[in-house]
């Protein structure tokens, strides 16, 4: 273990997080947990929980949630460095950390060899003819790989450990999430698989996403280090800023290939995400560029919710965001590649405000003709604007609801715009069972401490899970057994910590069926979403030929399969417990 890491995980065991956050928040015995009013929004009824053994606290009310580093840094506004050092005092301990111009320089220069070394593959190594092979075939050419730093992982277990151990210790390679540390030894993270760099504003990289030729995940991403975080990071950015800057809208896409296309066509403005689940830390950095966001996901994606909800964080952020509307089954890549820029260029002059698009989701997803169909559209549309503080955009999207449900905008607005009221568990009495989804009940099981990854290794791997939750269990997979929380949390990003706090903290009621019962259970919903997910990929493929030879009637029989699975997913996922997480 590197010693930031070490420093870090004595800070929080000398560190007794009831006292710490005792002096900013009254603290009440509750359980085994501790209860109190959040500091960080206004809370009525206590909403925020301490659990001492876990080094975890979280908010049930505004979702906020960590480790206690993550709390000093929050209430004291402060970044991370300086908590450390600070808890680190008061423990009467040394802190170590790679923060030092020079042990950062280190970090620097083994990202930079790292770099060199997946370039030279891609233009010398035997073992990387598939990946050659795979960007000639998208149209890549070689001054392609050179200007965007292309490159390849070669096969086998460690390569890049070998080429790179002579200049730079385990340490800084364990740290920049280049090689694992596994119950077996150390081994590249990377392998087989084509390189994409993502560089900082300084064109220097700091993490590397690696494209799959065969097997799964198919995209891997470099994890949370000491020079990157994917939630403040923007793939792209160094070569769109320029014209961002000059005021073109930043065209968001979800992925590297993207990007890439759209660029090398002469789409300057293009960047990624790097997902759907847009965070804070990623809006404010666009919004140091741009004034407007056009989002172009593909169809499915921009419909999920971790888009829906990253488009409201964009407008939280004082962005202008429209949305782009792809035709079924096309991705911006792909419609560039069928179409030109031309066709880039129609469906970004079409796109529409973020408001309306979400508006016009709530139509294929609920039945908007039935009482109760217009009542859970309403529900869900109080959820999606709690956080839109602009009185004439809430105004915009009562109008847009109005005209889709045929209701008065004044009495929408009223409903939407109604405060919701958080209510603490009361725990003198049974806990009942939260609504969680199934990849969430899951999630609750293993940082509860109920089970291990292990149970879960053989039927199910991270790049399963949503979007929002894949960090997590990505953590949780690469962990040693019975892993500590509080560690495990701290390396993730602000937005999965404060999931994984409220996951870690839940207040979970089992004794209907017992943790057993609930792992089948949950296993068996997230398996029978795995199958609908693999059909709806199939049907999007056939739909997309039905449109190319113009066989209308099949089409049609495919999309009411398709609106059916996906009806019948969403009320799956909601399960017994009635969330969806």
């Amino acid at each position: 273990m590197s010693d930031s890491r070490a420093s870090i995980r004595a800070i929080k065991e000398r560190t007794d997080p009831v006292a710490l956050i005792s002096r900013y928040v009254s603290l009440k015995k509750a359980g085994a947990s501790y209860k109190g009013k959040c500091p960080f929004h206004k809370d009525d009824t206590p909403s925020f929980v301490v659990n001492a053994e876990k080094g975890l606290w979280h908010c049930f009310g505004c979702g906020e949630g960590g480790d206690i580093v993550g709390f000093l840094m929050k209430i004291e506004k402060i970044p991370f460095i300086e908590a450390a050092r600070r808890l680190a005092d008061e423990a009467g301990i040394p802190f170590e950390t790679s923060g030092s111009e020079d042990d950062r320089e280190k970090l620097r220069a083994a990202m930079d060899d790292a770099d060199r070394f997946f370039r030279s593959n891609l233009r010398e190594a035997p073992g990387a003819q598939k990946a050659r092979d795979y960007l000639v075939e998208r149209g890549y050419s070689p001054e392609v790989w050179d200007r965007y730093g292309l490159g390849c992982a070669l096969p086998g277990w460690d390569t890049l450990k070998k080429a790179l151990f002579k200049r730079h210790d385990m340490h800084t390679l364990i740290d920049l999430g280049l090689v694992i540390q596994g119950d077996k030894g150390i081994y590249d993270r990377f392998r087989d698989r084509t390189i994409f760099p993502v560089f900082d504003l300084s064109d220097r990289p700091i993490a590397f996403g690696g494209r799959a030729f065969d097997g799964q995940p198919k995209y891997l991403n470099s994890p949370k280090t000491p020079l990157f975080d994917k939630g403040r990071t923007i793939y792209g950015l160094t070569w769109a800023r320029d014209a961002m800057s000059a005021g073109q809208p930043a065209l968001l896409v979800e992925g590297y290939t993207d990007v890439l296309s759209l660029q090398i066509a002469g789409v300057t403005n293009a960047v990624a995400s790097m997902g759907t689940a847009l965070t804070s830390g990623q809006a404010q950095l666009l919004a140091r560029f741009a004034r407007d966001v056009v989002i172009a996901y593909d169809r499915d994606a921009a419909g999920g919710a971790a888009a829906i909800r990253g488009m409201q964080i964009l407008g939280d952020s004082g962005l202008d965001v429209r949305v782009a509307v792809l035709p079924d089954g096309e991705d911006p890549d792909s419609l560039l590649r069928g179409g030109g820029v031309e066709a880039v260029a129609e469906v970004v002059e079409g796109a529409v405000p973020f408001y309306t698009f979400y508006v016009e989701s709530l139509r294929t997803r609920f039945d908007v003709d039935s009482i109760s169909g217009k009542q859970e559209a309403l529900s869900e549309a109080r959820e999606f604007v709690g956080t839109i503080r602009s009185l004439p955009l809430r105004q915009a999207f009562a109008a847009e609801l109005s005209a889709l449900l045929d209701l008065p905008s004044d009495g929408i607005l009223r409903e939407i715009t109604r405060r919701r009221r958080f209510q603490a568990a009361d725990t003198s009495a049974p806990s009942p069972t939260p609504k969680w989804s199934a990849e969430a009940d899951l999630l609750v099981l293993l940082l509860r401490g109920d089970i291990e990854w292990s149970r879960l290794a053989g039927v199910l791997a991270p790049e399963d899970f949503s979007e929002e939750n894949r960090p997590i269990a990505q953590a949780l997979a690469e962990a040693t057994e019975s892993p500590n929380m509080s560690e495990l949390i701290g390396q993730l990003s602000d937005d999965a910590a404060r999931r994984a706090s409220e996951y870690a903290l839940a207040e979970v009621d089992y004794r209907t069926t017992g943790p057993e019962g609930a792992i089948e259970d949950a296993l068996q919903r997230m398996l029978r979403g795995r199958s609908t997910d693999n059909r709806i990929r199939e049907l999007n493929t056939l739909i997309a030929e039905c449109v190319e030879s113009g066989n209308m009637e099949r089409w049609e029989e495919l999309q009411l399969e398709k609106s059916q699975l996906i009806l019948s997913e969403r009320f799956a996922r909601k399960g017994t417990h009635g969330r969806e997480g």
